[in-house]
């Protein structure tokens, strides 16, 4: 088989219903904001991670007293320097907890993660002409699926990042050579809010590769050595970051569709010089060139995975990760279907979907990446393969004032299921149902000042309780603490034979832990006993009592309220 001669012939226009132009302005405009306000109902979260509180407690200290210079939470001598990675969205979120509360937060964020879903969805070729519903349906769909790794937290920043990227990117691809001077003083913006950063420069570095490796083909011959190059070196990639399975992909995903080079006549020198200026403004941070230095650590921490879930590999178990499955099956089969993909369409797609089976929090990338190649190569493959009389029964246009009410009312349903997880008072009920907020009064007027023995969950909750108190052991900020403190932190968890005197060289003499942990257990036949029990969030506070019981000791739900 011959490749076509042109990347304009590859990309026809028209590719959803043959039209150059499907759609009037005010249908794609309804189609997006309807798009848009639905996937509002599964971005506007509440504090559901736990490590939001920290953060809060992190932007306050900032406000009040600069960027600390040790970590400021935590009794435990950190082996690695404090690196302040997030403080200006640290400044942001406490700023808007304090003008709104809880509810503001999640409502911002809610609209930065749907904003990033949208930004993605516009990320498309212009002349592929794809109409607008092909979008909104990718939007919703991979929306869906990101929610899992969305929600109050740096990470929708960093979504949000990556989909700018990709749509500068295309822009640039378009022929706008100006667009891409949006990208130094957006990176300099990103870098002061999340590491996340280092997947937008991934991706451009990608982009800059697979386009030299384009030009360098003089004519476009199946299986051609430049391509062959390309695959091997990006599943060489995954194999160094431990996805073994991604040479194989790779190489059978080349083999079956033979995907045709992206367009060689874009000048790359503007995209390489301000690749180059954003990365190095990254540098203007707090912590400067260390700011890669945290993240090389972050990223190679052997016991990571072992305390945070998100960055375990998906558990295809549960039905909505699945989702995760159904679009990467969804991408091969509009590829199949549809006309053949450009190298940088399989590749990128691929390449986010290998990193989302290493770590789940990865599902975001793989989202942004998703939605603009299944609007585009979904469209096409309909218009491929679709029966005729299904095409002329929904090729043809909505009036623009019928669509325009629908989307009308699509957004006002959705804003109507969203807003009350907003609002006020289900922030507060989150917050009693998922924080051990009356323990940790308990513990404020009882134990004040105490070192407290916790889950790294609760310990974030605990720093936002107690921020000058230095109370709390391990907390969600894992790259800083090291080896020595994160295995003493799973020796106690684990009961491990030395975690009685990991509890004495600590000076643990009180804990607030889930009612159902295996610490609690342990620590009663170890002598400790039972202050109260908070019933909504099911959590008990322990203190180190005398002798072991003589006999079974009384249940923790039993125990006074907290």
């Amino acid at each position: 088989m011959t490749e076509p001669p042109t990347v304009a012939a590859h990309d026809g226009a028209g590719a959803g219903t043959g039209d150059p132009h499907p759609g009037s302005r005010a249908v794609n405009a309804a189609w997006l904001l309807g798009g848009f306000c639905l996937t509002l109902i599964f971005t506007v979260q509440l504090f559901r991670y736990g490590d939001e509180w920290w953060h809060i407690a992190l932007g306050r200290l900032i406000l009040s007293h600069g960027i600390p210079a040790v970590e400021p939470f935590s009794f435990v001598a950190t082996q690695h320097p404090w690196v302040e990675q997030q403080w200006l969205f640290e400044v942001v979120l406490a700023t808007l907890v304090r003008l709104g509360g809880d509810g503001l937060a999640s409502l911002a964020m809610g609209l930065v993660g749907s904003l990033a879903l949208l930004v993605a969805a516009l990320a498309v070729p212009r002349r592929a002409h794809v109409p607008r519903g092909w979008s909104a349906a990718a939007m919703v769909l991979c929306g869906l699926m990101a929610g899992m790794a969305l929600g109050v937290r740096a990470e929708t920043v960093s979504a949000l990042g990556v989909a700018l990227t990709l749509l500068i990117v295309q822009r640039w691809r378009d022929g706008n050579r100006w667009v891409v001077w949006l990208l130094p003083p957006m990176y300099l913006l990103w870098a002061n809010l999340h590491a996340g950063f280092i997947a937008g420069l991934g991706v451009l570095a990608f982009t800059l590769v697979i386009h030299r490796a384009s030009r360098s083909r003089t004519a476009p011959v199946p299986g051609g050595l430049s391509l062959a190059v390309i695959c091997v070196g990006a599943a060489a990639t995954a194999v160094l970051l431990g996805l073994v399975a991604g040479a194989a992909i790779l190489v059978l995903l080349w083999a079956v569709f033979r995907p045709v080079p992206v367009d060689p006549g874009v000048r790359r020198r503007p995209l390489i010089i301000a690749s180059v200026a954003a990365t190095a403004l990254t540098l203007v941070n707090p912590a400067g060139p260390g700011l890669y230095g945290y993240i090389a650590e972050t990223v190679s921490n052997p016991i990571l995975s072992q305390l945070v879930s998100e960055w375990q590999s998906p558990n295809f178990h549960d039905m909505l990760t699945r989702l995760i499955e159904v679009v990467a099956a969804l991408l091969v089969l509009v590829w199949l279907l549809g006309r053949r993909p450009r190298v940088t369409d399989i590749l990128l797609a691929t390449g986010a979907f290998l990193f989302t089976l290493q770590a789940v929090r990865n599902v975001s990338l793989f989202a942004v990446v998703a939605i603009p190649i299944l609007s585009e190569y979904g469209a096409a493959a309909w218009a491929a393969r679709a029966p005729v009389n299904l095409r002329l029964r929904f090729g043809n246009r909505l009036p623009g004032a019928v669509a325009v009410i629908a989307a009308i009312a699509v957004s006002a349903a959705s804003i109507a299921v969203m807003a009350p997880q907003a609002s006020a008072s289900s922030a507060a009920q989150f917050e009693q149902t998922h924080e051990p907020e009356t323990a940790a009064d308990y513990v404020a007027t009882n134990f004040p000042g105490q070192r407290l023995l916790s889950s790294d969950g609760d310990a974030g909750y605990l720093a936002y309780r107690f921020p000058t108190e230095r109370v709390v052991f391990v907390y969600d900020e894992i790259g800083i603490f090291g080896t020595g403190p994160l295995t003493n932190y799973v020796d106690i968890a684990t009961i491990s034979s030395t975690w009685k005197a990991l509890l004495a060289k600590y000076d643990l003499r009180h804990a607030i832990l889930g009612s159902g942990n295996a610490d609690v257990s342990a620590l009663l036949e170890l002598g400790w006993t039972v202050n109260c029990y908070e019933a909504p969030s099911a959590r008990v506070v322990m203190s180190a009592g005398g002798s072991p019981p003589a006999s079974p000791p009384t249940p923790p739900s039993e125990a006074p309220a907290c």
